[in-house]
Parts: C-alpha cells; structure tokens; sequence
C-alpha cells in the first residue's frame, strides 16, 4: 500500500473568499474545502484571513475580528473535522481532521496596535503576514513602487512580541527593505507562506538568491506557491500548459531552492481560492504533486519534509 504523506499547506484564502460553512462539505466551487484537503492528504492549512487594502484603522479590524468570529462557527460546526492549533501539542497530524492555523494575511487589522495583537493571539491568531502588496502601520508591501521602505518602529514593536507570543513571523508579500530588517531585528525562525524562487520566475512577488538564504540561515522555510504567475513566465498568446507541464515548471523551483537553500528550507503554500489559475486543480490533487516530486529524483523523505515537516518544525519551535 502507498505510503500516506500528510499536508501542511502554508497559505489559502478560502475563509474569506468563500463562504466558510460551505468549505465544510465537498464542493465543485473554489479550490479548497475540508473534505477536498482531506483526500489529498491534509493535516494542517493556515487559513488566511485578508483584509481588502481599501480598510485600514478600525474598520480593518473590525473586518478582520468578524472573520475570526466566522472561522470559529466553522470550526464549530465542522463536528470535530476542523480543529484549531493554539499550542505546540495541536500540532500532531489525526486521521480525519484538519488542523486549521488561523493568520492574517496582512497586518491592517492590527493598526500598529500591540494590543490589537495580543486580543487577536487570544482568538487564535498564529501567524502574521505582515504586509499585502500595500503600506500599512508595520511596512511596505512589494506593491508599493520605487524606493520601498523597511519596517517601521511600531513593525518592529509586532515583531517582537510575535515572538514573545508565539505567532510566526510572515514576509511573503514584504518589500525587500522590510525583509532584511527582518533578518536583522528577528531572534527566531520566520518563513515566506507563499513565495516562489526569482531566479526561475522572474516576479515581483518572489524571493531572490540571496533573500532565500537568509531564510535558510535561519531555519526558516519557503511555501511554494501554485499561483501560475508566480511559477512561469506567459503572455496571454502563449498555448495553456498540460498539468505534467505545469508540475515541470514548479518543480523547477523546488529544484533551484534545494540545490540554493536546501530541502529542508522548502514548504507548500497553494493559495487555494487567493488566485484563479493554480497550477494544481485543487486541495485533492496533493497526490500528483507528490509522485511528480518523486519522478524528479527526490526522495520519500525529502517528499515528506517539503509537504509537512519542514514547517511542521517551525510552528513546533514557535508555538507555546
């Protein structure tokens, strides 16, 4: 019998671009529910919630409380198939259940606020992505143009008491300058939930040679991500790609941050229903991904580490 190998998956949308009761059964909507990421070998999904870029002060956080509010409905109703991870011994993969970690995809909600931190760790907050493509009160996202800037004194005040806390650290989506006040002033592991390698697809969105090193030195990780952007270059002349062309191009990442950063700096972060085109169909689809992983010469255990263990290793050494 094929060996099972568990899921993390470091990044999808769907709580807040789907209704979140309806990822409770299996849908022909979007591409991920619980039952869906359970066929595919799933264990543990941050679940992002993304607060639109049009919200900032209270009304971000109060647009980000609701969702925590509807992600605990959900939870709730899910008769014991979502359960969320609030401390180190929560991270054990069970047959059957899905082990949700609740993010925020962007630090809006928080208004510069470590208080509006701490209330949101209380509701189960467990990892921060700092910055979306735009300027908030901690930093400047990539989307922000010439001559971004790095963190501010109130993103350096979050930063430290994520790690007092136990929240890990996001940069997938941070300008540069950020990033490497990042490096500078983090005392423990962070990692990109969602980020490709710039040196195969050259995108804003990616981490360059150097950045991907320093997330290594650490003993961060990097989510690769199925957003076709980020994975290859295309204009819309180009023909559309079968899915075993697909798997190519994204194992060409998997391949060039190994040999870089090595394996063990490598993770999963689909952006399920944060991205129209991913190159994998849907939550169900892990299995392809893995043999493809396999028929590219890497090994079970490599396999098993890139789609859990890596940062299954992280949020064990950062959680309380």
């Amino acid at each position: 019998m094929e060996k099972k190998v568990w899921v993390f998956d470091a990044h999808c949308d769907s709580l807040t671009a789907r209704n979140p009761l309806d990822l409770l059964k299996e849908g022909t909507e979007g591409h991920w529910d619980i039952p869906r990421f359970l066929k595919g070998g799933g264990a543990f999904q941050i679940l992002a919630i993304y607060t639109p870029s049009s919200l900032s002060g209270k009304e971000a956080f109060y647009y980000a409380l609701r969702y925590f509010e509807s992600a605990w409905q959900m939870m709730e109703a899910s008769e014991g198939r979502l359960k969320f991870v609030l401390t180190s011994s929560d991270l054990i993969p069970e047959e059957g259940v899905v082990k949700g970690i609740l993010s925020l995809e962007g630090g809006s909600p928080l208004m510069g606020e470590v208080e509006a931190l701490r209330v949101f760790y209380r509701l189960g907050l467990r990892c921060l992505t700092l910055t979306w493509n735009h300027r908030n009160e901690l930093a400047d996202g990539v989307g922000v143009g010439h001559y971004p800037s790095g963190l501010t004194e109130a993103g350096k005040k979050i930063l430290q008491e994520c790690e007092e806390l136990g929240i890990v650290v996001d940069v997938s989506h941070l300008a540069e300058p950020g990033f490497w006040d990042v490096v500078e002033y983090a005392n423990q592991p962070f990692i990109a939930s969602h980020s490709n390698f710039r040196e195969v697809c050259d995108c804003f969105r990616n981490l360059g040679q150097r950045q991907a090193e320093a997330v290594a030195s650490v003993g961060g990780v990097i989510g690769l991500t199925f957003v076709q952007d980020f994975v290859y270059s295309s204009t819309p002349e180009s023909p559309p790609l079968s899915l075993p062309e697909k798997m190519e191009k994204f194992l060409n990442h998997a391949v060039a941050l190994k040999n870089v950063a090595g394996v063990n700096t490598i993770g999963l972060g689909s952006d399920f229903d944060g991205t129209k085109n991913p190159i994998l169909p849907d939550a169900s689809c892990y299995p392809i991904l893995r043999d493809a992983f396999l028929q590219r010469g890497f090994t079970l255990e490599e396999v098993e580490n890139i789609f859990c263990g890596n940062f299954l290793r992280v949020f064990q050494s950062r959680l309380r």
